[in-house]
């Protein structure tokens, strides 16, 4: 999945960025304006996809000075299937809840365990080919068998559901004291970027270590 512009999973992507833009906003819009809320492509692709969809009538276009603006139809035959899609369509609140449900299965006490994203996908730069960092930290008595398991779990799973490789960095409490102590880069990368997901964040970790 390309999570900077996820809806290219369910439309070609320019289209998708128009649709959603236009869905998010009730009045209506100039190709600029379209053009800068959907944050994707150039402006001659912003105004060729409005093109394409005027004329499958699912949106609707008037001249307004020299300008046109424009709006969802929500009168077209296609209009209540696309508001649900587009209403239903949270990946990244999905990823979160799933990864949250399959850790608690694993590890129902979740009270000593932390999961977060970091790298590209923390900042908001996963494409379709990016991998999706996790930083998962379970407390020291884990066993090596159980925390393989997880580990399995959360890039097998996590592959299923997003098109996209998983790579976990797994670690005890007591092995990310070593990593601090030892100023290991990664580090760094974790505390200017960690996202956390479940349990305490990468941050506060850090800090009561240091």
């Amino acid at each position: 999945m390309n999570w900077v512009h996820p809806l290219a999973t369910l439309f070609p992507a320019v289209q998708g960025a128009v649709l959603y833009a236009l869905w998010r906003r009730t009045t209506p819009m100039t190709g600029r304006e379209v053009h800068r809320v959907s944050a994707t492509g150039s402006y001659r692709g912003t105004l060729l996809a409005l093109d394409r969809l005027v004329e499958q009538g699912i949106v609707e276009a008037r001249r307004v000075g020299q300008a046109r603006e424009y709006r969802l139809n929500e009168e077209h035959l296609a209009y209540p299937a696309l508001a649900a899609a587009l209403a239903a369509f949270t990946p990244r609140t999905d990823l979160d809840d799933r990864l949250r449900a399959l850790v608690h299965e694993h590890l129902p006490d979740e009270s000593d365990v932390s999961l977060a994203y970091f790298g590209s996908f923390a900042r908001g730069e996963a494409g379709v080919d990016s991998d999706i960092d996790l930083l998962l930290v379970v407390p020291d008595g884990t066993a090596h068998e159980l925390l393989e398991r997880i580990v399995d779990d959360l890039e097998t799973r996590g592959r299923r559901w997003t098109g996209n490789e998983i790579q976990v960095y797994a670690t005890r409490h007591a092995d990310l004291e070593r990593a601090v102590a030892a100023d290991d880069p990664i580090v760094a990368e974790w505390q200017r970027d960690a996202v956390t997901i479940l349990g305490p964040t990468t941050q506060r970790l850090l800090e009561a270590i240091r």
